[in-house]
């Protein structure tokens, strides 16, 4: 008798979808704003949670003003940010031939819920997915592993049964941290070191599948 299939957990930003343009966009507006100094690579902000980086920008902030970075963010990409988006190519037939062959696919993302949901649904991928889990702002917690571990329990999937599949360290450790398999999506946004990281590497979306089967 043929085993299950196993439970495929997709981060979105730099795995599903090219973000990138709008998140930096966004980022740029915000800092600019709040006068912030910061010469460094806006991308390396795009994966973890919006507290996060907070933090790094601000770091001598009160939470409050913190809170208002993230805030301000937030409108920031409501209005305009998430639309500077799109799929990376491949990835649509890469999940409608997964799909097709049966696999219960997930997505669990830092980025809100909300957020997520509405960018798959514009992108008429939302169908594919069986939940979308992301972060919401009454969390105690905003860290992917926590989030995480409520997508496996809430859905009852068997540890050894599934796959988490990203393009950042955030997801690897999160999916360390849950003992579960993960995937290194190459076509997105990690480093070199970052996939190295991960049980396996696809350097693009048709490469995903075969992978699967020899590691399942």
């Amino acid at each position: 008798m043929p085993l299950p299939l196993p439970a495929l957990i997709f981060d979105l930003d730099g795995t599903i979808t090219d973000s990138k343009p709008g998140i930096v966009g966004c980022l740029s507006k915000v800092i600019e704003a709040y006068q912030i100094s910061y010469s460094g690579s806006l991308g390396r902000f795009v994966g973890p949670p919006v507290e996060e980086w907070t933090v790094e920008l601000m770091p001598e902030a009160s939470e409050a003003a913190r809170a208002g970075l993230a805030r301000d963010y937030r409108a920031c990409y409501d209005r305009e940010g998430w639309k500077n988006n799109s799929v990376f190519d491949g990835v649509r037939e890469m999940l409608t031939e997964l799909r097709r062959q049966g696999f219960p696919l997930y997505v669990c993302t830092s980025k809100q819920q909300h957020f997520a949901v509405r960018i798959l649904e514009a992108f008429e991928l939302a169908g594919l997915f069986a939940a979308i889990y992301g972060d919401k702002a009454e969390f105690a917690n905003h860290g992917k592993a926590g989030l995480l571990a409520s997508l496996l329990r809430e859905h009852g999937l068997e540890r050894d049964s599934v796959w988490m599949i990203g393009d950042r360290i955030y997801d690897f450790q999160a999916a360390r941290a849950n003992h579960i398999r993960c995937l290194a999506a190459g076509w997105g946004y990690g480093s070199a070191a970052e996939y190295a990281q991960a049980d396996a590497i696809a350097a693009t979306p048709a490469e995903l599948l075969p992978l699967l089967c020899i590691g399942s």
